[in-house]
């Protein structure tokens, strides 16, 4: 009764949060980047609840239950990317006031690139955001009791209708919400996890020494999970939206290099919480399971409560920022474009408002019938952020790419990444020991060289 009360509680919150928010809201440059006033703490706070998610909670701890220390790796991976990014990238497209990042590769290169970029964001946003409601409505109906289809829907109208009504402010409030209880969450838990397996005396004599082994990976693994860190923290309009919406450059470097340095904490204590449930509750047939399990079985009733709305937390906020996302990218890159002459303020407003709705049941419509739609994850950011990644960086620091360059980049990154994922890695010699996520931006790089010396060409 506690936990089902502490989390009705919480959700309330958001939704009166979101209200608010929605009478601050006028337009739609309000409603998709918060009229660009967003300060330091706002917008670092709500970049990390909306990177701290449920597949870097739930399957992070699951990492560490099957592999032992050396799981840490699938969080602290991101650490390099945030930082760097946090200097280059995020400050040089912040400076060019946009509302979406194909909105820059249609500015650098053409229309072509800008719609193609803005379509593979756009479905994989749709797919990332049914993986957060797969999550929340699995560990939900699990730990509670409750039907999956039921759960699924009370989740989803939540945070639909807090960022239908209030846009990006909305979503930034509720982040902020969500942050301070993920992070209260952990932090208390994994030193309690650790107590009950009996602290690092116990865990060494509870498991095997290989979970004691920081290379179980090996090198290709972790440098892949670092790459594909780089591509979607430096293309995803998920996190890209706060740097639009930052008030200035220095507010988009401070959060970036903030929430790089959070994950320390946060991809520690996730590490320990998985290797704490290996010792207590080894045997589990699914490793996800793991963290679930741990809250379930072990913790007592008040951390329980507090865990359960840290996991809804995690899943809600990401989910939230991925909804807003998804609703700029069609506004801005889709639907304004069709109006030669432009359209109202309102018209957009209502257009964004309406996209967000259907987004949401599309995801929806994805976590119900997919169970297995994690899996889909990998492949998105392969034909979107990996496929991105050249043609953006190329814009940025090299004058050099033609015009046409940018969405031959984008489809023949795609196409490598795709090939490579299903017929080369692991496979074919040489060529196979090459990551799918090296190898598509490696095929991205070549085609934009190659279309940009024969423009060069045929230009002289």
């Amino acid at each position: 009764m506690l936990d089902i009360t502490v989390l009705v509680l919480f959700l309330t919150a958001l939704v009166i949060l979101g209200r608010w928010a929605a009478t601050r809201v006028h337009s739609a440059f309000e409603y998709h980047l918060a009229g660009r006033r967003l300060g330091r703490l706002q917008v670092a706070f709500s970049l990390a609840a909306t990177e701290f998610n449920g597949s870097g909670l739930v399957g992070g701890a699951g990492l560490a239950y099957s592999i032992g220390i050396a799981g840490v790796f699938w969080n602290f991976s991101a650490v390099p990317a945030w930082i760097v990014l946090g200097f280059t990238i995020a400050l040089a497209l912040r400076k060019l006031a946009l509302y979406t990042v194909p909105e820059f590769l249609g500015r650098r290169y053409d229309l072509r690139a800008r719609r193609l970029a803005s379509l593979s964001q756009l479905a994989s946003g749709i797919i990332f955001l049914a993986v957060q409601i797969l999550v929340s409505t699995l560990v939900l109906s699990t730990l509670l009791g409750a039907p999956r289809l039921a759960t699924a829907l009370v989740v989803t109208s939540v945070f639909v209708a807090y960022t239908f009504a209030g846009g990006l402010l909305a979503v930034v409030w509720t982040d902020i919400a969500c942050y301070f209880v993920l992070m209260a969450a952990v932090v208390t838990s994994f030193p309690l996890a650790l107590h009950y397996a009996g602290g690092i005396d116990g865990l060494r004599q509870a498991l095997p020494p290989t979970h004691f082994d920081l290379g179980q990976l090996g090198i290709m693994e972790p440098l892949a999970w670092v790459a594909l860190c780089f591509y979607s923290y430096g293309t995803d309009q998920a996190y890209m939206q706060r740097i639009f919406a930052a008030k200035d450059v220095g507010t988009a470097r401070f959060a970036y290099v903030y929430t790089g340095l959070n994950y320390l904490l946060f991809g520690g204590a996730v590490a320990l919480l998985g290797v704490s449930a290996a010792a207590l509750l080894p045997g589990l047939e699914h490793h996800d399971e793991a963290l679930p399990a741990l809250i379930k079985q072990i913790f007592p009733p008040g951390v329980r409560s507090l865990f359960l709305t840290g996991i809804l937390a995690a899943t809600m906020s990401t989910a939230s920022s991925f909804l807003a996302a998804g609703s700029s990218l069609f506004a801005k890159d889709f639907y304004e474009p069709l109006f030669r002459r432009g359209c109202s303020e309102r018209h957009l407003l209502l257009a964004s408002r309406l996209s967000t709705v259907g987004i949401a049941i599309a995801a929806l419509a994805i976590a119900l019938t997919a169970p297995r739609v994690v899996d889909a994850v990998v492949l998105s950011v392969l034909v979107s952020h990996a496929a991105v990644f050249v043609p953006i960086v190329a814009g940025l620091y090299w004058s050099g790419a033609a015009k046409s360059s940018g969405f031959w980049a984008i489809l023949v990154g795609a196409a490598g990444g795709l090939v490579s994922h299903f017929f080369l890695y692991r496979t074919v010699p040489l060529v196979g020991a090459v990551h799918p996520l090296f190898f598509g931006p490696a095929a991205s790089l070549v085609a934009l060289l190659v279309v940009s010396a024969i423009g060069r060409r045929d230009g002289s």
